[in-house]
């Protein structure tokens, strides 16, 4: 079976031929750079588990533990920290393992699945983008989504303009890459970029109710997403071009730059506490 993980919930529902992982941490809900590296090997061991037929699997899901927040994205303190002592090679190190996640996601973990995102709560800059790699985005009403990047003078490096561009027309994608403004659900329900949204169903009823609604179209659906893949590719590559861009925009930030990229690090921490509470 799946080892255990220190920054990933992993339980295998074989009665569903269902994977479902769930973003865990502690402080801050985003994506460090210890999860990153987990979440590589994570990968590895899900490769080399359902390569065996004896373990049935269709879907891979992701969701988090955190009741009011899927992911907050990037690690805004270390990217602080890391962009004043000007260490490029920590912020490269940083952005690469979030390609190979983003990349393994996209490519479901190169295992013949559907991969499903289920968010019930904020997921913002990284987290957003981590939703983006999914093939089927389901939602709670309470989600809501953000790139907040530009309003610290910076872009999303991981994934954001390659998913957004493939699947919006350019204006549209551009618009909600410049905005920085939160978008509920519904309203990304409208731009199609939800396959759904529910008013009462959550967790994993929200899951089950998908894959009996789908059972009979397992097949189509499997290989309509992988032919969109074939139509509009994505090579690794790109993303990597992409987010060495962003390393070299980080070591441009100017000082009023990181002064709003505190403010938001300060924010998260507020919010965090009222979670705790």
């Amino acid at each position: 079976m799946l080892n255990e993980y220190n920054y990933i919930e992993v339980n295998y529902f074989p009665e569903y031929e269902l994977v479902l992982w769930k973003i865990k941490t502690e402080g801050i809900p985003n994506f460090s750079l210890e999860g990153l590296k987990e979440f590589k090997r994570f990968s590895k061991d899900l490769q080399i588990m359902f390569s065996d037929e004896s373990y049935p699997l269709k879907y891979i899901v992701s969701s988090s533990t955190h009741e009011e927040v899927y992911n907050l994205g990037g690690d805004l303190p270390f990217f602080f920290e890391s962009i004043k002592s000007r260490k490029k090679g920590k912020l490269e190190e940083y952005a690469y393992l979030c390609i190979d996640a983003i990349y393994n996601i996209y490519t479901s973990f190169n295992l013949p699945v559907l991969n499903i995102a289920l968010v019930e709560g904020n997921a913002y800059g990284g987290g957003f983008e981590c939703v983006l790699a999914h093939d089927i985005i389901l939602a709670n009403k309470k989600a809501k989504f953000c790139l907040p990047e530009n309003k610290f003078n910076l872009f999303p490096g991981m994934g954001a303009y390659s998913f957004l561009c493939r699947k919006l027309n350019i204006k549209t994608a551009t618009d909600i890459l410049y905005s920085g403004k939160i978008y509920s659900a519904r309203e990304m329900e409208e731009y199609a970029l939800l396959d759904s949204v529910e008013d009462e169903n959550e967790g994993m009823e929200t899951i089950i109710n998908f894959i009996n609604k789908n059972k009979s179209s397992f097949n189509f659906k499997y290989c309509h997403y992988k032919n969109i893949k074939k139509v509009f590719p994505l090579q690794k590559k790109e993303l990597i071009d992409i987010t060495d861009s962003w390393v070299d925009a980080c070591l441009k930030m100017q000082p009023e730059d990181l002064r709003r990229m505190e403010l938001i690090i300060n924010a998260q921490k507020r919010k965090l506490r009222q979670i705790v509470k």
